[in-house]
Formats: C-alpha cells, sequence, structure tokens
C-alpha cells in the first residue's frame, strides 16, 4: 500500500518556514495555498493533489520524498 507521509510533510514544510524566518500566512501567500490546507497538514488531514503539489514545489523536492510503501499489484496474476 501507498501512502503519502503527511506528517514527515509537515515537518518538512515547518523547517523550511523557520530557516526563511516565515509565518504560515507567508506561507501560504508564496504557495498560493491557503493556511486552512497547510494547517491541515500537520494534523494528516485530506489535501487536494493541486495544493500538496504546490506546497511540495515550494520545498523543492520531489513528491516521492514523502512517499511510503509500495504499490499493489493490479490483476493479481502472472
Amino acid at each position: 500500500m501507498v501512502r503519502f507521509d503527511a506528517k514527515a510533510f509537515h515537518m518538512a514544510m515547518d523547517q523550511q518556514r523557520l530557516t526563511r524566518a516565515l509565518t504560515w500566512r507567508q506561507v501560504a501567500a508564496e504557495t498560493g495555498v491557503s493556511a486552512a490546507t497547510i494547517a491541515r497538514t500537520r494534523t494528516g488531514g485530506r489535501m487536494e493533489v493541486d495544493g500538496m503539489l504546490a506546497m511540495v514545489a515550494w520545498l523543492g523536492v520531489p513528491v516521492e520524498t514523502f512517499v511510503r510503501g509500495t504499490p499493489e499489484r493490479q490483476g493479481g496474476g502472472e
């Protein structure tokens, strides 16, 4: 099963925010994502793909950085 590690994602966002001495509102303005959406990352809440991709781009890392697990095989046979 593949899952997005929202906790690691939020920690990376927070570290980048602190490194750049920004508020969460400033991060929201820079990413084009609402502050409420960013706040949901802290609790592991669901995110829209576009918003998540915008925040990952802001971090400057590949989205795979936050993907855990392996994809399940489809079809069930070899």
